[in-house]
């Protein structure tokens, strides 16, 4: 393993996930889509920090990574954006943030760099400067009592948040949650049962298209 991987869920309602990663040699990672978009600080073997902000992956992407690097990243709740960008960014594309002095600075407000033990104090820094917002119909829409809108207004608030389909959102945290499950063990048939795909190999073409991987090398797929 050329990198070692720590995740943890957030109590904060506006964080999807935090991670850290140590790269222990060089080589390359495949980001996955996962349904977030991300604030992401990486720092050089030299130890040079950047910091960054990456738009909601539609598809894998590859990513070259060199010994000594590390990283934390924020993976966002799917109803959160950035109040100042009157576009969601999708794909590949980046933002990168100016930093100095063990701070990096957002729409003009400097901010401590990210860290994994306290990603939720700097996301509380952020709303209280009105650089997030949430949509609530898009925060309710998967919970117990959703707002009441029409199919077409949650469609329509889900793109416009997250830049991407409420469906194409499902199939991804579908895809994830049927790499979770056969990676713990599950037989991957039941698993594409119990997870409505129309039979194993549908599962396996939605894996292979959503997370670059077969099911046989599913080890390389790790932020799930």
């Amino acid at each position: 393993m050329s990198q070692k991987h720590t995740g943890r869920a957030s109590p904060h309602p506006w964080i999807d996930t935090v991670w850290q990663t140590v790269c222990l040699a060089d080589g390359i990672y495949r980001a996955t889509p996962d349904g977030s978009w991300d604030l992401l600080l990486s720092v050089s073997p030299e130890g040079d920090p950047i910091v960054f902000l990456t738009g909601q992956a539609t598809e894998p992407v590859d990513v070259p990574y060199l010994a000594g690097e590390h990283s934390v990243v924020i993976s966002f709740a799917a109803h959160v954006y950035l109040a100042t960008e009157s576009a969601v960014r999708t794909g590949a594309a980046i933002r990168m943030l100016p930093v100095e002095d063990d701070q990096f600075e957002l729409d003009g407000v400097r901010l401590p760099l990210p860290a994994f033990a306290d990603a939720e104090g700097l996301v509380d820094r952020m709303i209280a400067a009105g650089l997030l917002k949430s949509d609530d119909l898009v925060a309710k829409a998967f919970s117990d009592r959703p707002k009441a809108a029409s199919k077409r207004s949650v469609q329509q608030h889900f793109r416009r948040t997250t830049g991407i389909t409420q469906k194409d959102f499902q199939m991804i945290r579908r895809a994830q949650e049927a790499v979770r499950r056969i990676k713990a063990g599950e037989a991957p048939a039941a698993v594409a049962v119990d997870l409505g795909y129309t039979d194993q190999p549908h599962m396996i073409k939605s894996i292979k298209t959503i997370m670059g991987h077969l099911p046989s090398d599913l080890e390389l797929v790790h932020k799930i």
